[in-house]
């Protein structure tokens, strides 16, 4: 059992990091399109990515997720079927999709364009074979996972974002193709990915059709779309919504560039949700678990509340760092800075669903996901309808803080019906409102007029919020007492 427990943590480690260096490689993009895209091309771009994502999931059709339910890791013949059932059907629906796109690829990039860009069509022409290449390694990477190989997994997602950038920069920066050097920098990518998976997928392809079997995977996959759907709106409804209601590219490309620098909660919640899951899988059965799983959301509580400060305290200054091109990001998108204090705060309430997720799990009430999901992305549509026209660019952050903040709480229902957890509410809310008392505190109401002055002075709001915890008594004796033996062993 530890042998096993060693494994999982191993591979949850790696899972982790590598997604981690992938995203913040990703968020490194930023700066290039910037500071060498004009607002419709970057607009152009944003929108596009954001179909891609939909499209992605209906070319999977829950098939991935039949794969990890029927794959058998001791029957070659039967994995090879399950194989080759599903990425045979999501190769078919990948290529229908892709046909259908690129017969409709100029009346679609008409439709995106929101000003003069070159060729709107033939972008989007490049860019339909973008989820055709990535559907196609979508099973040969579930069979890595199935198959232990966490290394090799994260290797390969590695060096494929890797290529990705180094060709956005070759295209964007140094050959100046501007969108499409966007589109042929991924493609390119998806391509390459493809080509090192063909010796997988020869190697794991079965000729032999069982129908009874592909009925059943198709059961059990088909109902995980709505779940699917609705997670993507949540995460990416906000801008076509934005573009029906505001065809202005600059307001769609100012939102987005500031929506990404919420990346410091993203990375932090992405990490304590890979290290979270086999956690608590591993440890409910323990006496004092709830207990447990209760002190640990209000560390994770603790440690956002420290992550909202710092970023929201200092994102002035580092957006005005060096970067590739000019400044760490243009300065014509820094009027929508104020969505990202925003942005952090709805990324918390998803890290509040992650915790709360644990006792649906741990009971196997996975039926409640899809309400609790659904849900949300639902309210998500409805809030940026209703705030985007009202409050702009702050509507839709609003939008989407008010989304996780539903999936939270619905979770939250649900998981302490059947597995409760008495949380510490009056530590949890402690710290969010001092957190937010210190932030409009040392941000709106002290202001020196003073690039150095306004610096040391948010310093001081952070040391204010953990010398107030302190003499505040919020901390518990044996906490006190745990600091105090790692602060004497870091002094020896």
């Amino acid at each position: 059992m530890f042998g096993q427990l060693k494994r999982l943590g191993t591979e949850t480690l790696i899972y982790g990091l590598s997604t981690i260096i992938g995203r913040f490689l990703t968020f490194m993009l930023t700066p290039v399109y910037t500071n060498y895209l004009n607002h419709v091309e970057f607009d152009f771009v944003i929108y596009t990515y954001s179909m891609i994502a939909f499209v992605n999931i209906l070319y999977s059709f829950g098939l991935e997720s039949s794969y990890f339910r029927f794959f058998k890791s001791g029957t070659v013949a039967d994995s090879q079927k399950v194989f080759t059932h599903s990425w045979a059907a999501i190769q078919l629906l990948s290529i229908i999709g892709t046909i259908f796109i690129y017969l409709n690829s100029e009346t679609f990039g008409a439709y995106i364009a929101s000003g003069d860009i070159d060729n709107p069509g033939f972008l989007i022409r490049t860019a339909a074979f973008i989820p055709f290449f990535d559907a196609l390694i979508l099973i040969p990477f579930a069979y890595l996972r199935m198959t232990n190989k966490a290394m090799k997994f994260a290797m390969t997602k590695f060096v494929l974002i890797l290529i990705a950038v180094a060709l956005n920069f070759k295209f964007v920066v140094f050959d100046g193709l501007g969108a499409a050097g966007v589109f042929y920098a991924q493609l390119i990518s998806s391509i390459i990915g493809f080509l090192l998976f063909i010796p997988l997928i020869f190697k794991n392809i079965n000729l032999t059709f069982d129908i009874k079997l592909f009925i059943q995977m198709l059961k059990f996959g088909l109902p995980t779309l709505p779940a699917n759907f609705s997670a993507i709106i949540l995460q990416v409804a906000d801008r076509p919504i934005i573009k029906m209601l505001n065809d202005s590219p600059e307001f769609l490309t100012t939102y987005q560039t500031n929506h990404r620098l919420g990346i410091p909660m993203m990375l932090f919640v992405t990490i304590f949700e890979y290290a979270w899951k086999p956690f608590y899988l591993s440890t409910f059965k323990e006496e004092n678990a709830k207990e447990m799983y209760s002190r640990i959301f209000t560390y994770f509580t603790l440690i956002s509340a420290f992550i909202f400060l710092f970023f929201s305290f200092f994102l002035e200054y580092i957006v005005a760092m060096p970067g590739i091109g000019g400044k760490l990001i243009n300065p014509m998108y820094w009027n929508g800075l104020g969505i990202v204090p925003i942005i952090l705060g709805a990324y918390y309430f998803n890290g509040a669903f992650t915790n709360f997720n644990a006792g649906i799990l741990i009971e196997k009430k996975t039926q409640y996901l899809p309400i609790a999901i659904g849900a949300a992305a639902l309210a998500n549509i409805i809030l940026n309808f209703a705030l985007i026209p009202h409050f702009g660019m702050y509507g839709a952050a609003f939008a989407q803080f008010g989304g996780y903040l539903i999936s939270a709480i619905i979770i939250y229902y649900y998981a302490q019906k059947y597995y409760k957890i008495s949380y510490e509410w009056s530590r949890v809310t402690f710290i969010i409102i001092l957190a937010l008392a210190i932030y409009f505190i040392f941000s709106h109401v002290i202001d020196f007029g003073n690039d150095l002055y306004n610096i040391l002075i948010r310093f001081l709001g952070i040391f204010v919020y953990f010398i107030a915890l302190y003499f505040m008594n919020f901390l518990k004796k044996d906490e006190i007492e745990l600091l105090k033996r790692l602060i004497k062993r870091n002094a020896k």
